[in-house]
């Protein structure tokens, strides 16, 4: 079997609009950053409503140190936050290096190879139907249920320079407690989300319309927001979303010096996904394989 790539060590490369403001000089400090990616995900903060689902066409890239290999997939993404009533909910649909499907609807997951006809199946109630952040499960996907709070799971720095060259705010966290699969989370905020949060003005979305996976186009470029060479012709252009999102970039070391990265094109927030939306339906002549060490995401 080839090799897969898992994709939820991290919520990982999002990339967003520059938001329309007025020239201003506006004094951030490392609380103002931290509050913009709390609130954002937050009931009751600043009077708006958190995000609490988003859609987008993603990029993934995973380091391995040991093996000095770089591994790249894309495909499209569709995440449902925790809340009090409700547990964590993703699929992620793989459409290179090879199709796949990762879904869990909080209780089970299911890790689905079209071209191999096998779907593996694992009982994970015990890390998702819990609501919010908890790192004493440690699991690296916990952390996407604990953005409202990640001051308190981590403590938060500037990261070396502080900003990046196009002056969005960068990030280095390290968790309060040990964690088996966290050494170090460095995320990229957005400038105009920032700014957002400190004016209370509405940043204004821009980029091209969202692309679907059918009708995927070669880019005009062939470069990632960051300066690195995108993996895939026929990838969307990243650098467009529909909807403001604080999260430029999230990226994430484990203790053995591997990393991911994801990048995020085309986001589209609170768009009330269904919770049938992570419920994976067997296809006929699918063979059913029950999780092991060898096969369960980490």
């Amino acid at each position: 079997m080839k090799h897969r790539i898992a994709p939820i060590i991290s919520l990982l490369f999002l990339s967003l609009p520059a938001a329309a403001f007025a020239a201003q000089q506006i004094s951030v400090g490392l609380n103002d950053v931290i509050a913009t990616v709390e609130k954002s995900f937050k009931a009751g903060s600043n009077g708006r409503a958190p995000i609490s689902d988003f859609t987008a066409d993603f990029f993934q890239r995973t380091l391995l140190k040991k093996d000095g290999r770089e591994m790249r997939a894309d495909g499209v993404a569709s995440v449902k936050l925790a809340t009090a009533t409700s547990p964590l909910m993703y699929l992620f649909q793989y459409f290179r290096p090879n199709r796949q499907e990762i879904v869990t609807d909080g209780k089970s997951l299911w890790i689905y190879h079209p071209e191999n006809r096998e779907v593996i199946m694992s009982d994970v109630s015990s890390a998702y139907s819990h609501p919010g952040f908890n790192p004493d499960r440690d699991r690296a996907v916990n952390f996407l249920q604990g953005l409202g709070r990640i001051s308190k799971d981590f403590q938060i720095n500037f990261a070396s320079g502080r900003n990046d060259a196009a002056g969005n705010y960068l990030l280095e966290l390290y968790p309060r407690r040990a964690m088996l699969s966290i050494q170090r989370i460095l995320l990229v905020v957005s400038h105009d989300s920032v700014l957002s949060y400190v004016t209370g003005a509405t940043p204004l979305a821009s980029g091209p319309a969202p692309v679907s996976p059918g009708s995927r186009t070669i880019p005009s470029t062939n470069r990632t927001p960051f300066g690195t060479p995108a993996p895939f012709a026929g990838m969307p252009a990243f650098g467009g979303t529909s909807d403001p999102f604080p999260l430029l970039s999230t990226h994430v070391e484990d203790h053995e010096g591997n990393s991911t990265t994801m990048e995020f094109a085309n986001v589209k927030t609170n768009t009330h996904l269904a919770d049938a939306a992570f419920f994976f339906q067997i296809p006929l002549g699918v063979q059913a394989v029950k999780s092991s060490g060898h096969n369960q995401p980490r």
